[in-house]
């Protein structure tokens, strides 16, 4: 099934619950940490600061906005009388604002910002370089990004720009997300265990590292209507063109399309989505088809719909099909029928629980199910103390992790213990997290592993130089260490990060950035 999935767990220091079906936007990573150590103020943050939130949408922002005008919030928790706000997304996304100024422990200034990493892999002799500044003029904002990988030769290979005014239009490389993402969506957050139903973020300047998701040429909103265009060179599918426009109306949103996908016939795309509250429950509904010359659309129709009851309950249905015809990456996998449930509860105060299951099949009647089923527990007896336990079932894999985390303001302790069970061997990995963050950042992680083979290999998410993280696949024998440290040099900030893999010898990986 191919997903590009995102999740966070808001209370750790990782940002992130990794398995084997993640695929990375690292400066997601870069956003979240940023958020953490400057929170928004919800008094004054404009829209577009809003949406940087995860989980907040466009209407969840304007109703933030709305209620303001009338009244400024003078305590977090008065967020939990706005309409689609309910205690389980308060707790996700209460790290990342306040309702006062605070103290700011990294510089954000208005000015210029600017980051440049290299980091070299010394065992195979490879570099990797990403440069992305941002500059500010008037109400506009001129972003653009150069970056190449390990394996890549051309220093230019990969490279983004973009002209953006908030809430108004961007020119050059943008994200598109509307609806839940079935046609005109960038990969949003769908991920079983996270109790989150996804929608719209409208338009944005495309600063990833991801290379196929993006659209290159204009996009305008004027009131209700948007307008959008693209034409890119695409490496796998050579030249794409896309021209379309979305309506938002008082009954959904409206939106359609014209493009040459794939370089066949002329398509035709379109797609209805609601977003809308219903007696205290958050309905979610997207539909959306296309075809060739217009034809079709009936075997190509797609749709998914997700509720939320305010009170912990979540399901999402989608029927994706085979030949829908879009090169944006949904949330759901093509061909694909997916059912989904979770349900989260505090147990007692300082004790909540969540327990989901997945169910998924190709998209035929004659096909089986794959499922899985998830139970998660979250226990902070203590200010800055909190337990953390998982217990995953899927196919063939069963999976056990235990988390103990110590936070006050400056300083972050983490210990885990997981294991793994597959048909074709097990395997164990602990490791023991610092990080301090205060004048200075200091972290250091020590892992130690072991499984049978490929087959039982643990998943490891490791923080990174800035916008950036690491996934690792452990298999095997062995141990692993690495080091960050970053230091405010006025006006630029420097980090380094190390990592030792203690394996078959001793391989390292070296990393440099600078960031204003």
């Amino acid at each position: 099934m191919a997903k590009l999935l995102l999740l966070f767990c808001l209370a750790s220091i990782e940002p992130f619950e990794i398995d084997q079906e993640i695929t990375t936007t690292p400066e997601l990573l870069e956003r979240l940490k940023r958020l953490e150590e400057n929170p928004l103020n919800i008094n004054t943050a404009t829209k577009d600061e809003l949406l940087l939130i995860p989980y907040i949408n466009n209407h969840l922002a304007e109703r933030v906005i709305n209620y303001r005008e009338k009244k400024p919030f003078s305590k977090l928790s008065e967020l939990l009388l706005l309409p689609g706000i309910n205690p389980f997304l308060f707790d996700r996304i209460k790290s990342f604002i306040t309702v006062k100024e605070k103290r700011r422990k990294i510089l954000m200034p208005k000015t210029i910002k600017l980051l440049s990493r290299f980091e070299r892999n010394i065992a195979y002799s490879q570099n990797k370089l990403y440069n992305r500044i941002k500059i500010p003029y008037r109400n506009l904002y001129i972003s653009s990004l150069v970056e190449k990988d390990y394996d890549e030769d051309d220093y230019f290979n990969y490279y983004a720009g973009s002209i953006y005014y908030p809430g108004k239009f961007v020119i050059g490389d943008y994200d598109l997300d509307i609806g839940m993402g079935l046609l005109f969506g960038k990969p949003d957050f769908f991920y079983a265990g996270s109790g989150i139903i996804s929608g719209e973020k409208g338009f944005s300047p495309h600063l990833s590292t991801y290379e196929e998701n993006y659209l290159r040429g204009i996009a305008g909103e004027w009131q209700r209507l948007l307008l959008f265009g693209s034409i890119i060179e695409m490496s796998d599918w050579g030249k794409e063109k896309l021209f379309g426009a979305s309506y938002k109306a008082s009954i959904g949103r409206f939106t359609g399309g014209i493009s040459d996908l794939k370089e066949k016939d002329r398509i035709g795309l379109g797609s209805f989505y609601l977003d809308h509250e219903l007696a205290g429950n958050l309905l979610r509904f997207e539909i959306a088809s296309g075809g060739s010359n217009f034809q079709g659309l009936k075997d190509n129709l797609s749709y998914s719909v997700g509720i939320d009851n305010g009170r912990g309950l979540q399901t999402l249905y989608a029927n994706i099909k085979d030949s829908l015809p879009t090169l944006r990456n949904s949330p759901f996998g093509k061909n694909e029928e997916l059912l989904y449930l979770n349900f989260e509860k505090k147990l007692i105060p300082a004790l909540s629980g969540a327990i989901y299951t997945e169910l998924i099949r190709e998209n035929s009647l004659l096909s089986d199910f794959q499922r899985k089923m998830g139970i998660q527990l979250d226990w902070r007896p203590l200010k800055g103390l909190s337990f953390y336990s998982r217990f995953r079932t899927a196919e063939g894999r069963d999976n056990v992790r235990l988390d103990i985390t110590y936070r006050t303001n400056d300083l972050s302790t983490r210990t885990r213990f997981e294991t793994v069970n597959t048909d074709n061997g097990s395997g164990f990995l602990t490791y023991t997290s610092f990080r301090y963050s205060a004048n200075y950042i200091l972290e250091v992680r020590f892992i130690l592993y072991e499984t049978n083979g490929w087959e039982s290999r643990i998943y490891e998410y490791e923080n990174g130089l800035p916008g950036t993280f690491t996934i690792k696949q452990l298999n095997g024998s062995g141990r692993r260490i690495y080091l960050i440290i970053g230091e405010k040099i006025f006006p630029l900030k420097g980090y380094l990060k190390w990592s030792f893999d203690f394996k078959d010898g001793i391989s390292q990986k070296l990393g440099l950035a600078v960031a204003i």
